[in-house]
């Protein structure tokens, strides 16, 4: 199959490009230099591939409408240039009455995603060498304690890189449509998740009410002051004890580790080696 991935050097796009690749599927896609949100592109750019999975999104403050327009117009451009399958990377954090630009921006795509045909990916955190995870680790591995929401019991939804490619990959190749959440059942405690971050090493946690640690993220974030969390992260812990989603995780990955086995389960490159960036 002939994929095309948006964002391939991005952790997820580039863990995914080496998975198919070495799946015997063609793998090319595009960085920001070849395609970027919000700009002008080839509408050919999408030509003879099969399948399309769309990694990219603009993190920037007040980017949702741009977000949802272009996104929108590479999944018509996609379609027009004949690829029948496509996959949208949104989030866990995605929901309707979720109280971040980031979630609303991700759950407003997916409805145009669902409504076209498609397929909708919902993961939890990634864990693994790369993106958020490996930057919240980094930053707790030198705190030397650890601030947490009142009693850290609130539950997160996490899997592992190994999980998120095998679901993926099935989603792809068995051409699955619809909405599905990949994340661990049941979640982990924020507590339990923090220590599992820092094997090997005591921790010591310092309960801090929500009230005041949102205060204390969103004034970090506006002076810019390296935190663990965003003050979005932290609502969207909060959400995850009220959660509408059911994982989809365990059904996706029950597949023979002949037929859909990691061949490399850190992948830090983006793909150089593997027809990549080949647009």
């Amino acid at each position: 199959m002939r994929v095309f991935i948006t964002a391939i050097g991005s952790f997820l796009g580039g863990a995914l490009a080496s998975h198919l690749s070495a799946r015997g599927h063609s793998v090319s896609g595009s960085t920001r230099r070849e395609l970027e949100l919000g700009k002008p592109f080839d509408l050919q750019i999408f030509a003879g591939q099969d399948a399309i999975i769309h990694c990219a999104h603009d993190f920037t403050p007040g980017a949702r409408d741009m977000n949802c327009k272009w996104t929108q117009a590479w999944m018509d451009a996609a379609a027009a240039s004949g690829a029948r399958r496509q996959i949208y990377m949104s989030s866990h954090a995605a929901r309707p009455d979720v109280d971040s630009e980031y979630g609303q921006t991700k759950f407003a795509i997916e409805q145009m995603f669902l409504t076209a045909g498609y397929t909708v990916v919902r993961p939890g955190l990634v864990r693994g060498d790369g993106g958020l995870y490996k930057r919240q680790r980094s930053m707790l591995e030198r705190l030397p304690v650890v601030p947490i929401l009142g009693s850290g019991l609130n539950p997160i939804a996490t899997l592992s890189l190994e999980e998120f490619l095998i679901a993926v990959t099935t989603l792809l190749e068995e051409d699955r449509r619809g909405g599905f959440n990949l994340f661990d059942e049941p979640m982990p405690t924020y507590r339990s998740f923090v220590t599992g971050m820092r094997p090997g090493r005591r921790t010591t946690f310092v309960p801090v009410p929500i009230r005041l640690a949102l205060a204390l993220a969103q004034i970090a974030a506006l002076t810019r002051l390296p935190i663990p969390v965003k003050p979005a992260q932290i609502r969207t812990l909060l959400a995850n004890a009220t959660s509408p989603w059911r994982s989809d995780l365990k059904k996706l990955i029950s597949v023979s580790p002949r037929s859909n086995s990691i061949t490399s389960p850190h992948v830090s490159e983006t793909a150089n080696s593997i027809r990549t960036n080949s647009i």
